[in-house]
């Protein structure tokens, strides 16, 4: 039998096997057609986010995970297939597997039910589904830490220890909320409507929280009369747009400490903050971050991959994951 750990996450889908290490990590993105009247997936992950971006909108694009929660069963169901059969190069006959799932942790019971529902649909024999934070925890091989997964959908601030999730919060504010801060910044000052893609690529070549950092860049998006305009965009300008989304998150683990018990409340103190996610790339994040909270800041080793490498530990300390769920894992 075959371990997987699988990161259900708001963008990107995960896969990480027991001994092997990562497998797999794509756009959780599909591109569909009828067939007899049936929806097919033709591509997925990055060959579809390359067919997209030359398609100008002229492909039926699919998106069956937003925020971390399945919202299209069939679609999804059809991807983890089409995923599985990548990895291990078979068309019909797939392995036995087992996986470990992390999902996001303010997912609700009928919301857990889907995704076990639909992993079984895709052909997994066995699913353990943990929360994320959980993972990351199994990740450090810490007892204890709280963790802030800033990623593109969300952000999961989690006061965790080895009995499992203390107190947290999960809010949608993160890569997708900072890319339409800076679009309605432009709107609002300028007039101008710019695509979401656009402020995407903008956003990781010259977003900087750091003051003396302020490169200019134009950009092309259409007015409010609809007539193209062409825009100088800068540094200084992204980062306040997106600072005021930073800050809430800031107040969001202000508030995870504030409400944590004593005693982890000193561990937290005295090994500061764990932080992860795709969006703490942001140059001079860490460091605003540690200002902000006067706390220490560590980045996790592989921040892209932390959570599903977390969940392949499992597999060697079931006891562990047996305690931190409260079940009996065999």
């Amino acid at each position: 039998m075959i371990e997987l750990s699988i990161d259900l996450g708001s963008k990107t889908f995960r896969v990480a096997q027991r001994g092997a290490g990562l497998l797999l990590c794509e756009p959780c993105v599909a591109i569909v057609q009828k067939v007899k009247n049936k929806n097919e997936i033709v591509d997925a992950g990055f060959s579809a986010v390359s067919i997209i971006s030359k398609s100008m909108g002229g492909v039926n694009i699919v998106e069956p995970v937003k925020e971390g929660i399945i919202v299209n069963e069939d679609i999804f169901i059809k991807l983890v297939k089409f995923f599985l059969r990548k990895i291990y190069n078979r068309k019909v006959m797939m392995p036995t597997i087992k996986a470990i799932i992390s999902i996001t942790s303010a997912m609700s019971n009928s919301e857990r039910r889907v995704v076990e529902k639909c992993f079984f649909k895709a052909g997994i024999k066995e699913i353990i589904v943990v929360e994320s934070p959980i993972s990351l925890l199994a990740e450090t091989e810490t007892i204890g830490g709280l963790f802030v997964d800033i990623g593109g959908g969300k952000t999961e601030v989690c006061a965790v220890t080895n009995r499992g999730i203390v107190n947290g919060y999960t809010v949608n504010i993160a890569g997708d909320a900072f890319n339409q801060a800076i679009i309605d910044k432009a709107n609002m000052q300028y007039g101008v409507k710019i695509g979401n893609t656009t402020i995407e690529t903008l956003k990781k070549t010259a977003l900087s929280l750091y003051l003396n950092d302020d490169g200019s860049y134009p950009i092309t998006g259409g007015g409010t009369s609809g007539e193209i305009k062409t825009l100088t965009m800068t540094a200084k300008f992204m980062r306040e747009a997106v600072i005021p989304r930073i800050n809430d998150i800031i107040e969001v683990v202000m508030l995870v400490i504030s409400e944590t018990a004593p005693e982890l409340a000193s561990e937290i103190s005295r090994k500061g903050i764990f932080l992860t996610g795709n969006s703490v790339k942001i140059p001079g994040l860490i460091e605003y971050f540690q200002k902000a909270l006067e706390l220490k800041i560590s980045l996790l080793s592989d921040i892209d991959n932390a959570t599903v490498l977390g969940g392949t530990k499992f597999f060697n300390n079931k006891k562990l994951l047996s305690q931190m769920l409260g079940v009996k894992i065999i």
